[in-house]
């Protein structure tokens, strides 16, 4: 990829003041390092701009702490001097002057620009780069221009070798290793010491890795091919091993294997602790889970409900979604005290600019706690990016849009503008303050998480009508190779 063609900015980019690097082409591998002394390894994560509380120059993220550059630290934990840093642009400033042996830089889609140049920067400072994540795994050599090494799928056999690898100054281009066989991980406890604690919640906890099911607009069919499991008694170390009675499970579907989480949340009941996950709306047929849920701790799930629409559900190949159950399944687990944070995505095919009063008025109707909206997106490197890339509908190569609030598909039934119209004004209608109280079920053991969701949400609608990020339906820019940025 021609890095000239990239665009790259320069200065303070939006969020934790994280800065971008310029661009630089013709860099060649750096020298080993230097192996007298403990081994500096930098782990970034560039902001991804998800939402985000600011008090004067603090950054709180309204997430779970993310796993990810914690477990790559605990992976390993047993090789012998080794300094870890970890940094999560979203609510620290990154360290672009940093002394370091060794740099990887975790990368999802939409924050792929500020990782390439973040990238490029250390590289010319002569560090090695490796990068890692969903986005390198779905476009390799798109990444691999900007990187001494690539990581490709799971990184739990690789990285204590690209370790080994960069202290001999022998680091391979590509690292991949198989997924296990038995379709079962095994993770060393995260290295949460290295993490900052500026997050809503500050533990979070994954037992399970992909999802039985093949929604066309997910990506993770692309990343995972199976369904992974973790051994019961590795995550609850895990999860007795967190400060504080509240933890997030940041599985994609955490109840895909009925037996394994029926044997979790049975060994979640001594603990005493309250958490949250995601799952399918099939939970609302499953009484005996539904039950064991709550005795378990279970305050919130998050459940892809994803269209109001029979047919818009079968379009993304999510059939197995009912919408005449959708008030059955959150009506019980209203009764099991567990709130509801439902998904939907706006544009689909058969959308028309009627689905965004239709989509508010059944909201706060079915008195859904948190809702959440997202705009239909095929990412890069997926089937769908590239049949609908044939078709003459990606609307935007910048890979800066790929966050699910811009309009990167072209619809069918309306025009983009109104997409993006509609898509700003659904989230303003559900988080006025009389939406959010019709909503409210009264006072309840849910009624904080409920607040400080439907809180964060009200923030964004205000970065919606206000950031200029958001002023457009997109920022389109050449085809690929493509542009990793283009003017706002």
């Amino acid at each position: 990829m021609d890095t000239e063609k990239t665009g790259l900015r320069t200065g303070v980019d939006e969020g934790a003041g994280e800065p971008l690097a310029p661009e630089t082409p013709g860099i060649f591998p750096p020298p080993p390092p230097n192996l007298t002394r403990p081994m500096r390894i930098l782990l970034l994560m560039p902001d991804a701009r998800m939402h985000k509380f600011r008090l004067g120059r603090r950054v709180w993220s309204l997430r779970e702490a993310p796993l990810t550059l914690t477990t790559l630290a605990g992976l390993t934990a047993g090789e012998p001097d080794l300094d870890y840093q970890l940094v999560d642009g979203s609510v620290e400033d990154l360290p672009l002057e940093a002394v370091a042996d060794l740099i990887g830089i975790s990368v999802i889609t939409g924050n792929a620009p500020r990782a390439y140049a973040l990238a490029d920067h250390f590289r010319m400072r002569g560090i090695p780069v490796v990068l890692g994540g969903v986005h390198v795994t779905l476009l390799p050599e798109e990444a691999a221009a900007h990187a001494d090494a690539i990581v490709l799928g799971m990184a739990e056999t690789t990285w204590p070798q690209v370790v080994r690898d960069a202290r001999a100054g022998r680091l391979e281009r590509i690292y991949q290793a198989p997924p296990p066989p038995d379709a079962v991980l095994h993770v060393p406890l995260p290295r949460r010491d290295l993490q900052a604690g500026r997050y809503a919640m500050p533990a979070s906890a994954q037992a399970t890795r992909g999802c039985n099911h093949r929604c066309e607009f997910c990506v993770v069919p692309a990343i995972w091919q199976k369904f992974y499991t973790r051994p019961v008694a590795d995550v609850v170390r895990d999860i007795r091993a967190m400060p504080g009675r509240r933890f997030a499970f940041n599985d994609v579907s955490l109840l895909e294997n009925r037996e394994y989480a029926l044997e979790l949340f049975t060994a979640l009941i001594p603990l005493r602790k309250e958490w949250g996950g995601l799952c399918t709306a099939d939970i609302g047929k499953d009484p005996e889970m539904l039950e064991l849920l709550a005795r378990s701790g279970c305050r919130y799930l998050l459940i892809g409900f994803e269209s109001l629409s029979e047919k818009g559900l079968l379009s993304i190949r999510k059939g197995f979604n009912h919408v005449d159950q959708y008030r059955e399944v959150v009506g019980a687990l209203h009764d099991h005290g567990i709130s509801v944070q439902a998904c939907f995505v706006l544009g689909l095919d058969g959308d028309t600019t009627a689905v965004f009063k239709e989509t508010v008025d059944w909201v706060n109707a079915a008195r859904i706690d948190i809702p959440r909206y997202s705009l239909y997106t095929a990412f890069p490197g997926t089937p769908l990016f590239r049949k609908l890339d044939a078709q003459g509908r990606i609307l935007s190569y910048n890979w800066d849009d790929y966050d699910t609030m811009h309009v990167t598909v072209k619809p069918l039934l309306m025009s983009p503008a109104e997409l993006h119209e509609g898509f700003r004004w659904t989230y303003r209608e559900t988080f006025r303050v009389r939406g959010i109280l019709r909503r409210m079920r009264g006072c309840s053991v849910n009624s904080l998480i409920n607040l400080v969701g439907n809180g964060a949400y009200r923030l964004f609608v205000h970065r919606l009508y206000h950031d200029e990020r958001f002023a457009l339906p997109c920022r389109p820019s050449a085809p690929p190779p493509p542009p990793v940025s283009c003017p706002a």
